[in-house]
């Protein structure tokens, strides 16, 4: 059986109204000396002994923490701060679940904040957050690196959808000039080439153009 100060339920009474758990404990031993009671410890004192402290959970507006300007030394005993460093993470520590594993998948946009861009699924590939587009992993997987002033692209226009029968290898050139020009979307893989195939005419003409202009 543990053995607490005389007065010491007098005491928390006397000073539970509207403190924390950690507040009254950081009193406690103020008052009695360190090591007095843990805040674990206090819980259960308060559990058992019917004392409540009115707190809602929330911080109340004007509400100023008891160890506002303080550090450790002045309200944590010597056992409290062995147990806050087992769980405090340090920069660059990888939780001990290995955090989210190599293969998952998560879908957000590729240029965060940036007003219209599209959705798109991302593939962690690295520890500890090294993540790849999924569509261009899954073109690279069936058929290589993506060459140079390449891109690879959804044939049906769903930006999620990366399975590799929907994926189209164009030029950064073919995809400007159906952006910029052509106006039209594709549908399906068809339509996609079609549309890739009127890229590359629009791009002859114009060198044409130039070429004729030059003479």
């Amino acid at each position: 059986m543990t053995l607490y100060p005389e007065g010491m339920e007098d005491f928390i009474r006397s000073i539970a109204q509207g403190k924390s758990s950690q507040e009254i404990t950081a009193l406690v031993n103020e008052k009695y000396g360190p090591g007095t009671i843990t805040l674990a410890h206090l819980r259960a004192y308060k559990k058992n002994h019917g004392i409540q402290s009115g707190l809602t959970g929330r911080f109340e507006k004007g509400h100023v923490p008891y160890t506002k300007g303080k550090t450790w030394d002045d309200f944590m005993s010597p056992e409290g701060k062995a147990n806050s460093r087992k769980t405090t993470f340090k920069k660059g520590n990888v939780p001990h679940n290995g955090g989210t594993p190599i293969g998952a998948l998560r879908l957000r946009k590729a240029t965060r904040g940036k007003k219209g861009s599209h959705p798109y699924f991302w593939e962690k590939v690295a520890d500890p957050n090294v993540w790849k587009l999924k569509h261009q992993l899954e073109w690279e997987r069936h058929n290589g690196p993506i060459p140079d002033g390449c891109m690879v692209t959804f044939a049906d226009g769903d930006t999620t959808n990366w399975h590799i029968d929907n994926l189209i290898l164009e030029t950064k050139a073919q995809h400007a000039i159906k952006n910029r020009h052509l106006g039209a979307k594709s549908y399906d893989r068809e339509s996609a080439e079609v549309l890739n195939g009127l890229a590359d005419l629009k791009m002859a003409m114009t060198a044409a153009k130039k070429k004729g202009g030059r003479k």
